[in-house]
């Protein structure tokens, strides 16, 4: 199988290319607040590279959330766009769960993932790295009893975990992206992608005047 996977859910900004199933190539950086004018190019440059053709793929993978509520909106806006254009299935990949991939433990972790001011996006996963519970949002005060002495991996929260032994600072990857949408292909596919939208969890809150 053939896709294009996206992820812009958080300052990471990248694109990849997997053909028969194995990552081709891929085009990534951290670069915040830069994905809209980023990622057009990065599909640019991942197509010269390759010589893949839209006609070519099978879906287009991409990350839908929780995360950066602009980054999500660019990320699935780009897929939607090459999705019509060829009338490609889109799959929504879930964000926290690709940010969980290939991180086994011999016992259950938790995924955070920074939000704003001290909201944080977060998940349990099982030792083997499939969903325990639903993702969700709380102040970083409230985490204390749902993480307990697990281990977790967290994305942008190192100003809340500096006196954490058990965190293990990551980073988001088209390449998970593309991966859980190759294995989960038939679950999660959107044929007609024509409604389909970021799941932000939390209601976006724009800055008040003061």
């Amino acid at each position: 199988m053939n896709i294009l996977a996206i992820e812009t859910s958080t300052e990471v900004c990248g694109i990849a290319y997997f053909k028969n199933d194995e990552m081709e190539e891929i085009e990534e950086a951290e670069i915040p607040r830069k994905h809209a004018a980023s990622l057009p190019m990065f599909y640019k440059s991942l197509q010269d590279k390759t010589n893949f053709t839209l006609n070519e793929l099978d879906g287009i993978a991409v990350s839908i959330g929780p995360g950066s509520f602009t980054g999500l909106r660019i990320g699935l806006s780009f897929a939607k766009g090459l999705a019509y254009s060829h009338d490609l299935p889109i799959i929504p990949v879930p964000t926290l769960q690709a940010i969980a991939l290939n991180r086994n433990h011999d016992t259950p972790f938790h995924v955070l993932l920074f939000s704003h001011r001290d909201m944080i996006y977060h998940q349990s996963f099982s030792a083997v790295g499939h969903p325990i519970l639903e993702p969700e949002v709380n102040k970083w005060d409230d985490l204390d009893s749902v993480i307990g002495d697990e281990s977790f991996f967290h994305v942008n929260c190192d100003n809340f975990t500096k006196n954490y032994s058990c965190a293990i600072k990551v980073h988001a990857t088209a390449k998970n992206i593309g991966e859980l949408g190759l294995n989960n292909f038939n679950d999660w596919v959107v044929k007609k992608p024509y409604t389909l939208v970021p799941n932000y969890i939390a209601p976006f809150e724009m800055n008040k005047p003061k």
